[in-house]
């Protein structure tokens, strides 16, 4: 869900509790909201609902203690955030720094060591199974992506969207990335052979047999 599709006032008092990360009670948010306790009370409800909204510590009062109410990680995941432009700001850096080579060689050496953490869930399984668990994996990681053959005849993995496409854009050395992790998971060489970032309908990575990996 994105800030957007919340309500103005559910907004609004998502804003306040940015601004105060210990929390504040219902009294509080209804004094700065300027609605009654009953309406903040049932907005905290469907926020806490939603997962956007927790109950935080027990504030001490004059009289019986009162709860608070602070932002979830989830909350907070709600407010725009700039990681695509840090991304290019650190890709380009990084780029000009290393030269284009380096930079690929680096996000290939990223794409290959984010295999090794993963690989525990393709052991033991067939070269079929194997595949599936690939799709899962990108799955996870953003893409919409299919399976067309099968291990033995012309696989291929095929992705409807790029998770970083505009980066792709500027910096086609990402590519190198998701070749290395889908080659390294299936042991097995990957051609990078359509691209959305090139202007293709699709990327799609043709899967080599195993004893090519390292030709």
């Amino acid at each position: 869900m994105d800030i957007k599709e919340v309500g103005s006032r559910q907004y609004q008092l998502l804003l306040r509790l940015l601004h105060h990360k210990s929390g504040l009670t219902i009294n509080q948010l209804s004094s700065t909201l300027k609605i009654s306790r009953t309406a903040t009370q049932q907005h905290v409800t469907s926020l806490e609902f939603k997962g956007f909204v927790e109950k935080g510590h027990t504030a001490k009062t004059a009289g019986r203690p009162v709860q608070t109410y602070k932002l979830t990680n989830p909350g907070l995941h709600l407010f725009p955030k700039q990681y695509a432009w840090f991304s290019e700001l650190l890709l380009g850096e990084m780029k000009h720094e290393l030269g284009s080579g380096r930079l690929e060689t680096v996000l290939r050496k990223l794409g290959e060591e984010t295999a090794q953490g993963l690989l525990f869930r393709l052991q033991g399984k067939s070269p079929d199974d194997q595949l599936d668990e690939v799709i899962r994996i990108m799955a996870e990681l953003g893409y919409e992506a299919s399976l067309t053959g099968t291990a033995l005849k012309s696989p291929a993995i095929q992705a409807c969207n790029c998770v970083y496409h505009d980066l792709a854009q500027n910096f086609n050395e990402v590519c190198a990335f998701d070749v290395a992790l889908i080659s390294s998971l299936l042991k097995r060489s990957v051609v990078h052979q359509d691209c959305m970032a090139k202007g293709d309908p699709v990327c799609s990575f043709e899967i080599g047999a195993q004893e090519n990996l390292d030709s």
